[in-house]
This record gives structure tokens, C-alpha cells and sequence, in this order.
């Protein structure tokens, strides 16, 4: 089911939603793009128990150790990875980061490395992400969304941001966009 449907940052992409990379030279954005699957697969890794510190290379061993401390001084407590949530009635799929404790509360994160982070373009991304998970899980709602932001020097920032005042503009985008798909557009 969820092969056919669109993904959350294909919408925001294809409405203008996403962040703009356009003033980014070709060659920092490959480069920022292939840091940040490194860094989400040894995050990855890391949670689930098979991390393979061999393959910590020096370009993402700082943003990895922003990501370690930041477990060490918020007592996160992760409970999935890099995994799929489906929203049923609207018809889309996507992809968090993580979901886990953070405070007591159930947490969706969103990983971003590097020193410019677009957060509205995130609260879009964390409000589609909310609202599968918990259309899918009723009764283990989602009531945290967050932006780890980790830094070029091995820190991090943490950015709450409130999912529920983004919902309108991503429930709406979801709408022109498959009436945009129904049209053959």
C-alpha cells in the first residue's frame, strides 16, 4: 500500500514547502546530502545495537558526537528508528528519524546537520510525521516534535517545535496535491 502513495517530503518538495537549496553550489549540497545519510544510518545503527564504530569516519564522527552527548544530557530514551508510518485516510507515507521518550513525553526528533536549519520546513515534515503516527496508534500518541540540530564542532541545538500549528498548512498542501496528481499534474 504504502509503495503508491506519496512521501511526505515529495509533497513539500513538489508545493515549494521543502527547504531551498537553490543558492547551494552543487558539490556542498552532495556533499551535505551524503553526510547526512552517513549520519542517520550510524544514528540508526547506534539505536538498534549493530553500530560498527569503524565505520564513524571524520567528516560525521563530530555530528555523531553532538548526537551522543545530546542522549547523555537529555536522558532520551529511543524506541524506534528510521522507520514507516502510514496515514490511512490521507494517503501518504513517511519516514521519521525517531521516535522515543524525551521528558517523560513520546517524541518524534528529526535529525539535521550543519549550521542553517529551516524550521518551518521541519514543522511541516513533523506535523505529517505526527499525524500518521497517531492516526495509526491512538492510544500512544505522539505529544513532542523536535529538530536536533548537530553541529561541524561536535554540539548540538535542540529546537521544539509545535507540530500541531503546522498541521493546516501540511493537511492542506496534501490536498492540493493530490488534486494536482488527479489532474495528471
Amino acid at each position: 500500500m504504502s509503495d503508491a502513495l506519496p512521501r511526505v517530503t515529495q509533497v513539500l518538495a513538489a508545493l515549494g514547502l521543502g527547504p531551498d537549496f537553490g543558492a547551494v553550489a552543487p558539490a556542498v549540497l552532495e556533499a551535505a546530502l551524503a553526510r547526512g545519510t552517513a549520519l542517520h544510518a550510524l544514528i540508526e545503527a547506534h539505536a538498534y545495537g549493530y553500530l560498527d564504530e569503524r565505520e564513524i569516519t571524520p567528516g560525521v564522527a563530530p555530528y555523531f558526537s553532538g548526537y551522543l552527548k545530546f542522549l547523555v544530557e537529555s536522558g532520551h530514551e529511543p524506541i524506534a528508528s528510521e522507520f514507516e508510518v502510514v496515514h490511512p485516510t490521507w494517503r501518504y507515507v513517511g519516514h521519521p528519524d525517531r521516535l522515543g521518550w524525551l521528558t517523560g513525553r513520546r517524541c518524534l526528533l528529526d535529525w539535521k546537520s550543519g549550521e542553517a536549519v529551516d524550521l518551518i520546513a521541519a514543522g511541516y515534515q513533523l506535523a505529517a510525521y505526527r499525524l500518521a503516527w497517531n492516526a495509526s496508534h491512538p492510544t500512544e500518541p505522539v505529544d513532542l516534535t523536535a529538530v536536533l540540530q548537530l553541529r561541524e564542532d561536535g554540539t548540538y541545538r535542540y529546537h521544539d517545535v509545535n507540530a500541531v500549528d503546522y498541521e493546516q498548512v501540511w493537511l492542506a498542501a496534501l490536498v492540493v496535491y493530490h488534486a494536482r496528481q488527479e489532474r495528471g499534474r
